[in-house]
């Protein structure tokens, strides 16, 4: 038997594997308060989850232009904060001088677990 591919069933599986990346990033940073060295490893941690985050919006634009929408409307919202939070994060994080720079970064990975959760849920 061949498997039928769905769109919803990746976006589903890249929101849950996303949803735990970003939780798992949380705890980095936890840890990085008290290292430097995971200081700079959450750095490009978050990062590379921004991109993940980008390849997921893209899939659910698929899915929004083919029709198939979230159970509820919120949904949107979150996947957005996820996305915002993380590039403001970035950007703040590059501004700031060394000792507490770490900090943009811990606070960001932090509340792009929270919306990263909450859009799993909502989705």
């Amino acid at each position: 038997m061949v498997a039928a591919f769905s769109w919803v069933t990746l976006h589903d599986r890249v929101g849950f594997y996303l949803a735990v990346a970003a939780v798992l990033g949380a705890l980095i940073g936890l840890v990085a308060l008290v290292t430097p060295f995971v200081g700079t490893v959450l750095k490009l941690y978050v990062r590379l989850l921004l991109l993940a985050v980008a390849i997921q919006i893209v899939l659910g634009g698929v899915l929004y232009v083919t029709g198939h929408r979230p159970s509820s409307e919120v949904h949107y919202l979150f996947g957005a904060g996820v996305a915002v939070t993380l590039g403001i994060t970035i950007a703040v994080s590059r501004r700031t001088p060394w000792p507490l720079s770490k900090l943009p970064v811990i606070v960001g990975a932090v509340i792009a677990a929270a919306f990263a959760v909450l859009a799993l849920t909502s989705g």
